[in-house]
């Protein structure tokens, strides 16, 4: 969060009656019976045709093998039985999606946009905006063909973040976000669908659909409605694909690496434990049948200049640089802790705008607190409670989401959430920032109010029990649902919190479980030069930002892009860079000679410096208490089992 094809013609049977054993039999009478005293001329012998059966659903054609232009031609046979008595009929694709919380207008990818009846004669087809068509002689509608170019290479000032967008790579891969390629007409998205793809010989479709017919040509699928295809992205290419059994659900991973250097058995060994850590979470068994970790690997920068993932029920769109596996494999599993918690939430816990979505006008829910801030808590959360991280980094992350938080606007969560497409839509990031840490208070007050009982977890469980996949709870009744169901304290959290703008009780909440919270902290330590490092798209650490650099940095005289090689003669790579420099900063003395290799437009520079001390201001410092009470140890052992 982030190329067109000719369609094979359908072939109608039609039915053809044979009148000769009828002919025969009146014959044969005339031979046997007595000659009439008069010659009476029957009538002729009427067979009615049958009744013309109108189609009830849509059926959709794409073609894989057939790319013109970088793009693909869609072919829609329309649900006569429901257009037969209108003059005029709208028909959409989508303005936005659900999970993206922003306006794309897929229609805009759309040409050459064509409407016909049964003959092949043109109806009128008129655009009248990026996401509409208006049909006139919508009963005589019998086919719409179109052209979609994708996404993720196309010139568009607006660019699709890619997890959400399209990709077509001829003979490669295709990446089919459903809401890229299929629409659907006005007041009938519920209708059913049946999508026919035609595919390059030897490609697989990685998707949570189940085929209903699949060949080494062809697959089709049929889906209840427009919200349940949405829900469905797919990936055709030669498949790279790893199935594996947790919590009696089925989890298929499904890697496209342009070079092979990641595979689809190493992502799964990566999230295998997460998944299981997740299955313990949620009550030792998952709540689907079918799971599908769909990964898009690509190479060089992204057109939207980010990376990530975009959740559905069943399955998870990812779009990751191409690196070394052992770089990649903790970015993968954290994304899909994430990611995979939403078959929670909003799968089982959601408003009735997220129930009855609109694409064209949508109104949005104000509880993003709940899909994506508690989904990002419990990703961190799990990982901690069933040991898969230490407390160490367990506080680190946490530290990291309150330091970002404070680079939002202070605005009420549930504005935030209402407003995120328009007036705070350069907000929206503190969803998974803010949101999260509300998460953290709600759990620990819930910890408190129970006396270590019962916490988020618990809340969840009995939301998607109140709930569930259909059943929708009206946005201004959440919170006094969860009251109800909870602590009457729990109304007064939220309205301070949550729909209000105080600060939150962080202190006061991580003090109870023995974690001391310390805004701010100033403290001296060995320098490194004070520059920002990342990892470059290759898995190496370079210098990212050297805006800050203080005066050892000067003196080593560090360059943005310079890749760290060595530390004082230790090689540096991403998995041991946060060990070499503590190690550093606690054994090396001021004065101390400082030695550092960098590769520098492909050269390898030597760079050198005294050692020097630096003071500087620690913000939002989580460390663990140093005396902490029976009571504390016991309601923090409840909460993280730590």
């Amino acid at each position: 969060m982030l190329k067109t094809t000719q369609i094979v013609p359908l072939i109608c049977l039609c039915v053809l009656f044979c009148t000769n054993d009828l002919y025969a039999q009146k014959k044969k009478v005339a031979k046997t019976a007595t000659p009439p005293a008069k010659t009476v001329t029957a009538p002729p012998v009427v067979v009615a045709a049958p009744p013309k059966v109108l189609s009830q659903d849509y059926q959709y054609f794409i073609d894989l093998t057939k790319v013109k232009d970088d793009q693909l031609t869609v072919e829609l046979l329309v649900p006569q039985a429901h257009l037969k008595d209108k003059e005029e009929v709208l028909f959409y694709l989508p303005k936005i999606v659900p999970g993206t919380y922003s306006i794309y207008d897929f229609g805009r990818f759309v040409k050459n946009f064509q409407a016909q009846d049964e003959k092949g004669g043109n109806l009128s087809a008129l655009k009248i905006d990026d996401n509409t068509w208006r049909i006139i002689g919508a009963k005589k509608l019998y086919k719409i063909t179109y052209q979609v170019e994708d996404t993720y290479d196309s010139p568009q000032t607006n660019v699709v973040f890619e997890p959400a967008g399209t990709n077509i790579e001829e003979g490669k891969n295709f990446v089919l976000n459903t809401h890229g390629f299929f629409g659907y007409f006005q007041d009938l998205k519920r209708l059913n669908y049946t999508v026919n793809i035609s595919k390059p010989e030897g490609f697989y479709g990685a998707t949570s659909l189940k085929t209903t017919f699949s060949d080494a040509k062809t697959d089709q699928y049929k889906i209840n409605n427009f919200m349940e295809l949405v829900d469905a992205p797919m990936m055709y290419s030669k498949p790279d694909t790893t199935v594996m059994n947790v919590g009696g659900a089925e989890i298929l991973v499904a890697v496209y690496s342009p070079t092979g250097l990641v595979e689809s058995k190493f992502v799964a060994q990566n999230i295998k434990d997460i998944l299981e850590a997740q299955k313990e979470y949620l009550g030792g068994k998952l709540p689907i049948e079918k799971y599908a970790f769909i990964i898009y690997l690509f190479k060089g920068m992204s057109a939207s200049g980010a990376y990530g993932a975009l959740e559905h029920s069943y399955s998870s769109l990812y779009f990751l640089p191409e690196m070394n596996p052992a770089n990649i494999a903790q970015t993968i599993r954290d994304i899909a802790a994430h990611e995979f918690f939403h078959i929670v939430t909003p799968l089982s816990i959601h408003s009735e705008e997220i129930h009855d979505f609109d694409f064209i006008q949508p109104k949005m829910s104000k509880h993003l607190w709940l899909y994506e801030g508690v989904v990002e808590y419990f990703a961190g959360h799990v990982q901690m409670k069933q040991g898969v991280i230490s407390i160490d980094d367990y506080l680190a992350s946490m530290r990291g989401k309150i330091m970002n938080a404070e680079s939002y606007k202070k605005i009420p969560f549930t504005e935030l959430s209402a407003k995120c497409l328009d007036t705070y839509k350069d907000q929206y990031g503190n969803v998974y920032e803010k949101g999260a840490l509300i998460a953290l208070c709600l759990d620990l007050k819930l910890r408190q109010l129970s006396k270590g009982q019962k916490g988020l977890q618990e809340l969840v469980f009995a939301l998607s029990k109140e709930y569930g996949k259909e059943k929708a709870f009206k946005d201004e009744e959440l919170f006094d649902k969860i009251a109800a169901l909870t602590y009457p304290e729990l109304r007064e959290f939220f309205k301070d919190y949550v729909e209000g703008n105080k600060p939150l009780p962080l202190s006061e909440l991580l003090g109870q479980v023995g974690i001391t919270y310390i805004p701010r902290r100033t403290s001296n330590e060995m320098s490194l030069g004070s520059v920002s490092l990342g990892v470059n798209p290759s898995g190496r650490i370079e210098v990212a930002d050297i805006s800050e650099m203080d005066e050892m940095g000067e003196e080593f005289a560090y360059q943005t892009g310079d890749v760290i090689l060595e530390l004082n003669k230790q090689k540096v790579t991403p998995d041991n860079l946060t060990e070499i420099v503590a190690n550093y900063k606690k054994t090396a003395k001021v004065g101390d000679d400082v030695r550092i290799v960098v590769e520098r437009n492909g050269k390898k520079v030597k760079l050198k410096a005294k050692a020097r001390m630096k003071t500087e201001d620690e913000f939002h410092v989580l460390q663990l208490g140093t005396a902490p009470s029976p009571q504390q140890l016991a309601l923090r052992k409840a909460w993280i089992n730590y």
